[in-house]
């Protein structure tokens, strides 16, 4: 075994397909299927039952806990030496919750290749939970996210903090409250009690990012069982909708400033929900001996796009592991 025995098994782990994980490492299906085969006559176990999709086994889970563990390694070695000989060549890869990736994506990786310029960004948008299993695994270098308490083997520090707040157009609101809208938006901006809004249809996120679970915690509080137009996990596609009356819609204040004119922001209505509703964006990357000078790099781009951040710390409770 060896670290491409890693990189085949990682990859055939993730795509749960020999075909296509032959495909992502540019190899014969052939070639893969006989490597794999081989590993498993030397550590004499099944590690994958070979269906479709394909499954690992008890020996093969705990095989790909190794193999993540092994490239993680080796990738902190590479990037070691690529510091060492002053080598700024490479990919980065990096993570950002779909809700504000073009917020501040742009600007900052815009302002790191041009110091930079040999490091390729790989950019991965998705749900702040997934980004965490993924940096956590290894597969990240670094995730702009919300990260909750401590977590073994990850670096975390504040950026910034963000505030949703509700989206609805005046023409919705005056259409299911009449002349109620200043009295309701009052109470609930007051009290963070929503249930004077409690006839609107709403447009929601993924429970898996953080303004999906503050949409459903806010309406727990209120203690009404909403009707949900639409969800989907486009922040955008639901602002979109928001603005043409489809429904309110839960969004970071940021994504709504930067999605919105002026002018189109004076037919629409943000409703403030209070203290609950705000919380920390995090950069995050994974413990190191010595972590990558690129990593570090790139989350000083990250501050300066947000104007500085937090710069509190917070480290894994394993330190070093």
């Amino acid at each position: 075994m060896n670290f491409q025995t890693m990189d085949y098994f990682i990859a055939l782990a993730e795509e749960r397909s020999f075909t296509k994980a032959a495909e992502r490492l540019n190899v014969t299906q052939q070639t893969l299927s006989a490597h794999i085969a081989s590993v498993e006559r030397d550590l004499g176990v099944r590690l994958v039952v070979r269906r479709v999709p394909l499954e690992l086994t008890y020996a093969g889970e705990q095989f790909l806990g190794y193999a993540r563990r092994f490239k993680a390694e080796h990738d902190h070695m590479v990037h070691e030496f690529k510091d060492i000989s002053d080598d700024e060549r490479g990919l980065l890869r990096v993570g950002v919750t779909s809700t504000r990736g073009h917020i501040i994506m742009p600007h900052a990786i815009a302002d790191f290749q041009r110091l930079h310029p040999g490091i390729e960004v790989d950019l991965n948008e998705g749900e702040n939970e997934a980004l965490v299993s993924l940096i956590c695994d290894g597969r990240l270098d670094v995730m702009v996210g919300t990260v909750t308490g401590r977590v073994p083997r990850l670096e975390v520090s504040e950026l910034y903090r963000e505030e949703v707040v509700l989206v609805a157009s005046n023409r919705l609101l005056e259409a299911k409250l009449g002349d109620k809208v200043e009295q309701s938006v009052e109470r609930v901006e007051r009290t963070g009690d929503l249930s004077p809004l409690a006839g609107l249809p709403f447009l929601v996120l993924g429970r898996r990012d953080i303004p999906g679970t503050i949409a459903v915690r806010t309406f727990q509080k209120a203690g009404f069982t909403p009707r949900i137009a639409v969800r989907s996990k486009n922040a955008e596609t639901l602002l979109a909708l928001a603005a043409r009356g489809g429904g309110a819609c839960f969004s970071p204040m940021e994504l709504v400033e930067t999605t919105f004119s002026p002018q189109e922001l004076v037919g629409m209505r943000l409703v403030h929900l209070g203290p609950d509703a705000r919380y920390p964006i995090h950069v995050a990357w994974r413990t190191s001996a010595h972590p990558w000078s690129m990593v570090g790099a790139f989350c000083e781009s990250l501050r300066q796009t947000v104007g500085g951040g937090g710069e509190q710390e917070l480290r894994g409770a394993e330190e070093g592991a």
